[in-house]
């Protein structure tokens, strides 16, 4: 089934660019016909010599260059307000997909969609009402004013303008369908080796150039100058051999042959309208290459758009944090990828008290994790905090409920402060410097982040625990990149947290020592092995 010619994810960010989208090709349109009737002057000029059909032809020509400035303006600023809507119309669709959907997202396809394919329709957008008038209404009226001024056999200088339409609109398009693929996917290969490479040149430097980063970007520019190659070879030396037996000279020679006899206006009127064709017929592989490139970029966009997002909840339903609120999963099942990560879960959490959950690699810890914080979406069963469910939140006032610290989350490129900041926004400098303490790091609020080692990053992200007005914190593998005694000290500080403070703190962790000093214990492996035995039972 064929796609559309507009993608209905993209219709909403669209809508309020067509009235000035609609201008921009009327004025193309009429840029066309305003030029096409300063040929008709030159024609009358030929034959008639006079200082009016000269003003006549320079004033169209005139009217003509200022209807396509017009229409040049009116298309970018209709693109520009398309460009703007649509990039916060995907900005807010990509926060709220569930976090597997996410992870299926690379942080070069999330770059791509939201720069690359993105400036791909602005190409699109604001070079269609040209486009329009190259294929369209030029055409049709060059032909219609060529055969009244010279008759039907003059249309004879209109095949090189028409084989090179034809060429570019369906031998071209067809050729390079599948190299202007395969360089799109190389070169996001290549821009991703890169960027691997950047932010790993002491690894390579170790292992040497034959591993890793650096052989990743060998590889693709090795498959990127083979496939450039093969496109010079099948399509582009094709379509210069087209061109040149397309230009000026074959039309001339056309345009001779059958009317030679003709008399001067009807030879220059064959002549001057069948270039009007010619001309803008060799102009269209640049076009044509805009809006193949935007065609493939919207669909990529439709595809994201139309991925399927978390509840919004209401602003009306946001709990009042109390320490006795009480988080709880009732048959939780969620399924990522078509396998059953979590099946038929249920538990309640004591407040003011820490959980831990454990098992084996692959039972659903961190998933589950998510799905406490509404992250993720459960096939069947619901998370509810304080009696309602968690998915009835306003989702930009959940995180003031119920907080998630991912594992080996990273830190944004802005000082500690800043990263800080994201949790408490109006505390004090004195508040950031003791939210670090009780996460155990030593570190100036002015420093750069992203310049912290591991550990240190770490403990930036769990200093935030320590300022939310979050009721429950979910932490995923607090501990993981910390040595045994700083580890300790952490946990002394989350003990405090939930038992002094009121605060619900539920981690997942692989450490026994962090598992048993938890006031409760969530084993993820003895369900497993439940439904293990109760499927043997049922067999």
């Amino acid at each position: 089934m064929p796609r559309p010619l507009v993608e209905p994810s993209l219709v909403p960010a669209l809508r309020p660019a067509l009235p000035a989208l609609a201008a921009g090709v009327v004025a193309a349109a009429a840029s066309g016909v305003a030029m096409l009737g300063a040929l008709w002057c030159v024609v009358q000029l030929i034959g008639e010599p006079s200082m009016s059909w000269a003003e006549w032809a320079c004033g169209l020509w005139l009217v003509g260059v200022t209807l396509a400035a017009t229409s040049s303006w009116l298309s970018h600023h209709a693109e520009a307000l398309f460009e703007a809507r649509l990039r916060r119309q995907l900005a807010a669709h990509v926060v709220r997909l569930p976090a597997s959907t996410l992870s299926r997202y690379s942080g070069d396809a999330l770059r791509r969609l939201v720069s690359e394919d993105i400036s791909a329709l602005h190409h699109m957008t604001a070079h269609l009402p040209a486009e329009f008038a190259t294929l369209v209404v030029v055409p049709a009226l060059t032909i219609a004013a060529l055969a009244v001024s010279a008759g039907p056999v003059a249309l004879l200088a209109l095949a090189p303008g028409i084989v090179a339409a034809l060429f570019y609109v369906i031998v071209i398009p067809r050729m390079a369908a599948r190299y202007s693929a395969e360089r799109a996917d190389v070169m996001g290969d290549i821009v991703t080796a890169v960027d691997d490479y950047a932010r790993g040149i002491r690894v390579c430097r170790i292992y040497g150039a034959q591993t890793g980063a650096a052989a990743d970007y060998a590889e693709s520019t090795a498959r990127f100058t083979r496939g450039m190659q093969e496109r010079v070879r099948l399509v582009a030396t094709p379509a210069a051999v087209a061109v040149s037996l397309m230009q000026a000279t074959a039309t001339f020679a056309i345009a001779y042959a059958v009317g030679f006899r003709w008399d001067a206006p009807t030879l220059a009127a064959t002549i001057l309208f069948s270039l009007a064709i010619v001309t803008p017929a060799l102009r269209l592989g640049h076009g044509l290459d805009y809006v193949a490139a935007g065609r493939s970029a919207a669909v990529r966009l439709a595809a994201a758009l139309e991925e399927a997002t978390l509840p919004a909840g209401e602003a009306s339903t946001v709990p009042a944090a109390s320490p006795s609120d009480r988080l709880e999963i009732l048959g939780l099942t969620v399924t990522i990828a078509d396998r059953r990560v979590i099946d038929g879960v249920t538990h309640a959490f004591r407040p003011s008290a820490i959980t831990a959950i454990t098992g084996p690699s692959g039972a659903g810890k961190s998933t589950l994790l998510k799905a406490l914080a509404g992250f993720e979406i459960p096939d069947l069963g619901t998370v509810r905090y304080a009696g309602q469910s968690v998915d009835t939140i306003d989702e930009n006032l959940r995180p003031r409920s119920i907080l998630l610290t991912p594992q080996g989350a990273d830190v944004l490129p802005a000082t500690v402060r800043e990263n800080i900041a994201l949790a408490a926004p109006d505390a004090t400098d004195a508040e950031y410097a003791a939210a670090l303490r009780r996460a155990q790091i030593d570190v100036s609020l002015d420093v750069d982040a992203a310049s912290l080692s591991g550990g240190e990053r770490q403990r930036v992200g769990l200093a935030r625990v320590f300022l939310s007005p979050a009721t429950v914190l979910l932490l995923d593998e607090p501990t993981s990149a910390l040595d045994d005694r700083t580890a300790a000290e952490l946990l002394k500080e989350l003990r405090h947290l939930a038992h002094d403070e009121g605060k619900t703190i539920v981690i997942v962790t692989h450490d026994p020592a962090l598992a048993d000093d938890a006031d409760d214990r969530l084993d993820l492996r003895s369900l497993i092995a439940s439904d293990a035995a109760l499927t043997g039972a049922e067999q």
